[in-house]
Order: structure tokens, then C-alpha cells, then sequence
């Protein structure tokens, strides 16, 4: 528990390349996948300022605009939030991608996702 705290803090002193600190915590726990054109890309983490996808860095350009799914497991379905991002970093395999502005229902559904993570914790939790 403290650990994932330690980590969240550590995460907030991350810089990106213009040296600016990033905005929102990373989440690593949450189960899904990023759809873009077609092909299915593993989430490594995301935030509500972006994604990091495991994918072919060539494929990508920086700048280049994208529309994506990413496709949440929660306990009762699976959430599909659709939205806009661009490519900001690559890297061998791995791709960062910047989320244009969020719309008021991109966010409530982000915070479903976050909801139904911390219930299922806490249910966890209590089954001891």
C-alpha cells in the first residue's frame, strides 16, 4: 500500500522532454488495451493527460494525430473510451501519446474506471 503511494509521488517528479512535471499520476493497475487503426496495442500505464502503449515505434511520427479506444476490464464489462491523442515520445517498442483536451464524458468515464478500481480494492480488502 505505502509502496504504491511512494511510487505515485515519485511519478509526479518525472519530466518530460520540455522539462515541464508531469500534470496526473500514472496508473499501471488498471487492466487494458489501446485500439488504434485496428490493432491492438497493450496499455503499459496511462493518465488523464495520456497513455504509454507497447507498439512498433515506426509506425508513429511525432506530432501525428491518432484516434484511439482504450478498452477497460471493470468487474461487471468492459468499458470502451473513445478519444483523440498525439504522439509526443518513442522509444524501441513503446510510443507516449499526449490526450487532446478531454471532454466532459471522457472524463466521467476515466473516474468510472478509477471508481470501480478502488471497489474492487477495497472488496479485496475485506475478503481477508
Amino acid at each position: 500500500m505505502f509502496g504504491n503511494a511512494i511510487a505515485s509521488s515519485n511519478d509526479d517528479q518525472d519530466y518530460t522532454e520540455n522539462n515541464s512535471k508531469r500534470h496526473d499520476n500514472r496508473r499501471e493497475d488498471d487492466r487494458c488495451v489501446s485500439v488504434i487503426n485496428g490493432q491492438m496495442h497493450p496499455v503499459q500505464n496511462w493518465s488523464n493527460g495520456g497513455l504509454l502503449i507497447t507498439a512498433d515505434d515506426r509506425v508513429f511520427a511525432i506530432g501525428q494525430e491518432c484516434t484511439f479506444t482504450l478498452k477497460f476490464k471493470l468487474r461487471g464489462k468492459i468499458m470502451e473510451v473513445n478519444h483523440k491523442a498525439k504522439v509526443v515520445r518513442k522509444a524501441p517498442n513503446k510510443v507516449a501519446l499526449q490526450f487532446l483536451d478531454l471532454t466532459k464524458q471522457v472524463k466521467s468515464e476515466f473516474q468510472k474506471v478509477v471508481d470501480d478500481y478502488v471497489s474492487q480494492r477495497f472488496a479485496e480488502s475485506q475478503s481477508v
